[in-house]
């Protein structure tokens, strides 16, 4: 944050002092009429400015650092002891540091790196508020998701250890089975929701890494294909083509089987039983591209701008279960490889993930 606005009447001082700054390691620029700063849209962390500048636009000088708040932005006053008196009405409203003429060197260094540090303070403030602010409306997305997604199998478990409870021998051994087996399935996809969680808080409040390996990304394909058929157990048909010169590439596979993972998955769920999903894998020169389309309930235009973020579900899922959670470590795991995902959806007709 090194982004000085020079905004000194002496053309002569404003070139000087814009070429020490410069050799300091400062970016600075200076508009070149009056009306340029009235329409100025570049950013910057410190203003320098002198007496005549700060008489003719105080009120600009005001409403700017108001439009930054809560973040801090320093305006220094460069001005002669004489000239202090007659710019007293705007000195406490809006500068923030006074430093009169001769000025040192040194001082004026010293004066605009504190400036610039309370300034960093501040930002960095200003991004632990808002990421608190995001932690909190997740928490709050979290509970909402939970509290639903969480009280049905729970009921489950409930029911059926009651019926091992209270029905003990006279149960056959095949009913025993049947209701440990539905007991772990209702456990499995609580566990499942809270490995979602785990893996998308890790993204978020750690730096996960990209662990590089060379794959062979058909077979790796095929054998997602498999399980997903046997852990949706749905036999779903799915179109797998490869496209392109096949080449053996450098991928992290745990992160690749997030991504195909969770987009078959919800390609399969949004989509009836005789409907068919196409994915296609696409060597193209330097890229590799994952194409997954379905013939589902498509995605409202309402609900794709926060399509991506977590607890986030479609508007049209009606009671089709879910998290909102499978989407977000898609993404995760598309930027960790340093790729892009988009989607092409309309309601009714299908939706198409792209993966590059």
């Amino acid at each position: 944050m090194r982004k000085i606005l020079l905004l000194l009447e002496h053309k002569q001082n404003r070139n000087l002092l814009s070429e020490l700054l410069q050799q300091a390691g400062y970016e600075v620029f200076s508009p070149s009429a009056d009306d340029d700063l009235l329409k100025l849209h570049n950013s910057f962390d410190l203003c320098i400015l002198g007496p005549v500048t700060l008489d003719k636009f105080s009120d600009w000088v005001e409403a700017t650092k108001k439009a930054e708040e809560p973040v801090f932005l320093p305006f220094l006053l460069m001005t002669s002891r004489t000239d202090v008196k007659m710019i007293t009405r705007h000195l406490w409203k809006t500068i923030d540091e006074l430093i009169t003429n001769p000025i040192e060197k040194v001082e004026l260094r010293v004066r605009i790196e504190a400036l610039l540090q309370q300034r960093q303070l501040s930002l960095k403030l200003k991004a632990a508020n808002d990421n608190l602010q995001n932690l909190n409306e997740l928490k709050s997305r979290f509970i909402s998701v939970a509290s639903h997604e969480f009280r049905n199998p729970l009921h489950i478990i409930l029911a059926y250890a009651q019926m091992l409870y209270r029905g003990g021998e006279k149960l056959t051994l095949d009913k025993k089975e049947e209701l440990f087996r539905r007991i772990k399935t209702s456990a499995k996809k609580m566990t499942d929701t809270l490995d979602d969680v785990l893996i998308l808080t890790k993204g978020e409040l750690t730096e996960l890494k990209c662990n590089l390996q060379l794959l062979d990304l058909p077979e790796l394909c095929n054998q997602i294909i498999v399980e997903i058929q046997i852990a949706t157990a749905i036999n779903h048909e799915i179109n797998f083509t490869i496209q392109g010169e096949y080449i053996k590439v450098y991928l992290d596979e745990s992160l690749i089987r997030q991504i195909l993972t969770n987009l078959f998955t919800n390609a399969i769920k949004y989509s009836s039983l005789d409907t068919p999903v196409d994915f296609d894998l696409i060597f193209q020169d330097t890229e590799i591209i994952f194409k997954i389309k379905d013939k589902g309930i498509g995605i409202p235009l309402k609900d794709r701008p926060l399509l991506f973020d977590s607890f986030r579900r479609a508007s049209n899922v009606g009671e089709i279960p879910g998290t909102g959670l499978g989407l977000a470590i898609v993404k995760q795991s598309v930027d960790l490889h340093g790729g892009k995902i988009t989607f092409d959806s309309q309601v009714g007709v299908g939706t198409t993930f792209t993966v590059v």
